[in-house]
């Protein structure tokens, strides 16, 4: 088995901002102190409400099961640190129209590896260009597979999580929600503010375990095996963007899991930002069936298996 650490398809750490105030001699007037547990209280509220509304987002902004259009592109990157073993990559997305077309451009500069992934609107077909770095018995630059995005897919209401980026905030949301739900609930901080720029920033952290109980990174059994139950139990800041109505701008786990005198400190940093608007011409149109080989599902299924594994 490789030893080497993977990346879930992951901007800036989470920062505490402590304040201090001067003493001065007589009487002091002012509020007194706040009821930091009903503080607390308020903060988990709203950033509860935060992510409802951001749930709520994306599940009716789907151009794949809804009237909607999300014309996006957006970056994915990564980035993990552990003793000698290091794993980096970033993509591209572009999601354009309704019917949706998808297209994203995966790239990881360690093993050279490049995949395109293509679904033109209304098509049932996805389509892969198997690029650098890949060795598969495919004789043809492209495969295709039937869907499985849109009303001929198979995700539903789930087919913006298999986007890539997007795919990255439901695998987030799914680590504060099993965060909460563990015994490291407790000590979670949560926060939420607007920024001068009219963006709601929410900040938060995810325990280690839950980050890779959700797959945001994996990795082999030799190098799971050293980690600390300190360090499963560690938490890890993450940053969540919004703008006024609750849309996605940007989402990002940065931080670092300190290890113990024998086990190095992981390091890791992953997000996805939307950059821009898509048109029709970021998604590219589907390639000549002469260059493509076509897919049953079954043979999908442990097609997309053996690129995991490669």
């Amino acid at each position: 088995m490789k030893t080497r650490l993977r990346l879930g398809a992951v901007a800036t750490s989470l920062a505490l901002l402590l304040g201090a105030s001067a003493c001065s001699p007589g009487t002091v007037r002012g509020e007194a102190f706040p009821d930091w547990e009903d503080v607390d209280t308020a903060a988990t509220a709203r950033f509860a409400a935060q992510m409802d509304l951001l749930d709520s987002h994306i599940l009716t902004s789907s151009p794949f099961t809804t009237a909607a259009t999300t014309d996006i592109t957006g970056v994915t990157y990564s980035h993990a640190t552990f003793g000698e073993e290091t794993v980096a990559g970033q993509s591209v997305v572009a999601l354009s129209g309704n019917p949706a077309s998808l297209f994203t451009r995966q790239n990881d500069p360690g093993t050279g590896r490049t995949i395109d992934v293509l679904h033109v609107g209304g098509d049932s077909w996805d389509y892969l260009l198997l690029g650098d770095g890949l060795d598969t018995e495919i004789t043809t630059p492209w495969v295709r597979f039937p869907t499985l995005y849109g009303s001929l897919g198979i995700l539903g209401e789930n087919a913006m999580c298999l986007v890539l980026g997007f795919s990255t905030v439901c695998d987030v949301r799914d680590a504060i929600s099993a965060t909460e739900e563990s015994d490291a609930g407790a000590s979670m901080r949560r926060s939420v503010r607007t920024t001068r720029d009219g963006s709601v920033l929410s900040q938060t952290e995810v325990s280690l375990q839950s980050v890779l109980d959700v797959q945001l990174l994996t990795m082999p059994d030799s190098l799971y095996s050293m980690l600390t139950e300190s360090m499963l139990s560690s938490l890890v800041p993450v940053s969540l963007w919004q703008d006024e109505d609750g849309g996605l701008l940007k989402v990002e786990m940065n931080g670092v899991v300190p290890g113990s005198d024998d086990v190095p400190d992981l390091v890791v940093q992953l997000g996805f930002e939307i950059t821009g608007t898509a048109a029709r011409d970021d998604v590219p149109p589907a390639p000549d069936l002469a260059d493509v080989t076509t897919l049953t599902d079954d043979e999908r299924d442990d097609f997309i298996t053996s690129l995991g594994d490669a």
